[in-house]
């Protein structure tokens, strides 16, 4: 949001971001997020019987072109909406571009792997059956 807003008030030289903008590109950029998440998490529960280390990197090389793919054709989508001179759609754009951009980039190859190393072993617990209560 900042660097939006900073694109739109420095250099566009807008009053700011209109009020609807960080509601509508939180609930997106929430949604792509965790659907990119879910692509790399499902991947890698294939790999619970090995290592975390393994199955993570893994993981990352079989999904991780899929999902800058993805995050690539998608930003080319919102970047179809920059030429239409609507400024709410050339704001949710921006915010949503630097958000695939920031995911695609920052929190896919750094965040993922070093959350997915400080849990360890706790990454499985979400993959596990509840054999209590007799769930397959």
């Amino acid at each position: 949001m900042a660097f939006a807003e900073l694109i739109f008030v420095n250099i566009l030289e807008h009053d700011g971001l209109t009020w609807a903008i960080p509601f509508f590109s939180f609930v997106m950029l929430m949604a792509l997020g965790i659907d990119y998440s879910i692509f790399l998490m499902d991947r890698f529960n294939e790999n619970k019987g090995g290592d975390v280390k393994e199955g993570l990197l893994s993981a990352m090389k079989n999904m991780g072109t899929v999902i800058i793919s993805a995050a690539v054709i998608l930003g080319g989508t919102f970047g179809a909406m920059l030429p239409s001179g609507v400024l709410s759609l050339l704001q949710i754009a921006t915010v949503v571009l630097i958000g695939l951009f920031l995911y695609g980039f920052v929190i896919l190859p750094l965040f993922v792997p070093v959350m997915v190393r400080l849990f360890g072993k706790v990454n499985w617990w979400p993959f596990l059956k509840n054999k209590d209560k007799g769930m397959k």
